[in-house]
């Protein structure tokens, strides 16, 4: 599908960022454990429901698109009562602003723009969204109207730039997230979607971490995904897309802070592998350190290294 101007600057403007970061050496000396947790924390963000991360690009995804709106839950595709869309979503989901929908019939793109916002206590979250969705049936037929023909798709491909700030008792972000995505097999005749894609994000953010020290860095996002797999059996049965997604990520984050006029860059990479319990399992090439996230909220849930029990 054709991505429109915006989308295409900042992916390219991504691309060169990490191919000019990727010339830098990622010594294992200079990683400290306050930046593993920080990479923990920015991956959370970016795979996370609730911050607008890839979790937020499938639900999107899936959601049911007309001209007025967008809807999820019993009237999303997957058709799942229970899928979270209302105030138990820190994200914002189901109270969108500023909807715009338009359709081109030549290329079949749905172009949407809405805004998200959340305040509760601690809790802010307000995000700015521009997405281009193609659907196409089984015959590779593109579907105008995907809120009516929705028994009828089987493919759904997804570009979606999302731009916004959060704030949270764990951590706050400044950030830019931009997911490509392609959901096949959705046709009722299918048992699993599988899905392909990529996830670029960039932005700035202070976390506290375990010792309670706050940690600030701007950094960079690159994720590939790897196998993913989605069970519409597991998504009806939990009601939520978090405990139906399998497979792995491959990522790069890079970590940058200017001290006294001196440029610090810290580069970490590895693979995140999905469970099927709405949990993840980051762990990084060149370290033993391992990091099970929360998919809803992107919360650290347990951390430790390889061969030992994993503890809080």
């Amino acid at each position: 599908m054709k991505l429109s101007k915006p989308i295409l600057l900042i992916a390219f403007t991504l691309s060169v960022g990490f191919m000019a970061c990727s010339s830098i050496s990622n010594e294992t000396e200079l990683v400290r454990e306050s930046d593993l947790d920080m990479a923990a924390e920015i991956m959370g963000s970016a795979i996370s429901d609730e911050e607008s991360g890839i979790v937020n690009s499938i639900y999107d995804a899936f959601s049911t698109v007309s001209a007025t709106g967008i809807s999820y839950g019993k009237g999303s595709i997957f058709n799942t009562k229970n899928i979270h869309d209302d105030s138990k979503n820190y994200g914002g989901r189901g109270h969108e602003r500023a909807f715009t929908h338009s359709y081109d019939s030549t290329t079949g793109v749905h172009t949407l723009s809405f805004e998200r916002s959340f305040t509760k206590g601690p809790f802010t979250n307000s995000t700015s969204t521009l997405q281009e969705l193609v659907y196409t049936d089984l015959d590779g037929n593109f579907i105008a109207r995907p809120k009516v023909n929705r028994d009828a798709i089987n493919t759904i491909s997804l570009a979606s730039q999302k731009s916004g700030s959060i704030i949270n008792p764990r951590r706050s972000s400044e950030f830019t997230k931009i997911d490509t995505m392609l959901f096949t097999g959705l046709h009722a005749s299918e048992s699993m979607v599988k899905l392909s894609g990529k996830h670029r994000s960039f932005g700035s953010g202070e976390a506290v971490l375990r010792d309670s020290s706050s940690y600030s860095r701007s950094f960079s996002v690159s994720i590939t995904f790897d196998n993913i797999s989605i069970d519409k059996d597991t998504v009806a049965a939990y009601g939520n897309l978090e405990n139906g997604l399998t497979g792995s990520l491959t990522y790069s984050i890079v970590l940058n802070k200017v001290t006294n006029g001196t440029p610090e860059e810290r580069i970490m990479e590895g693979t995140v592998d999905l469970s099927d319990d709405g949990t993840a399992l980051m762990q990084f090439y060149k370290y033993d350190y391992i990091y099970r996230l929360g998919l809803r909220k992107g919360d650290i849930k347990e951390r430790g290294r390889r061969g030992k029990p994993l503890g809080k």
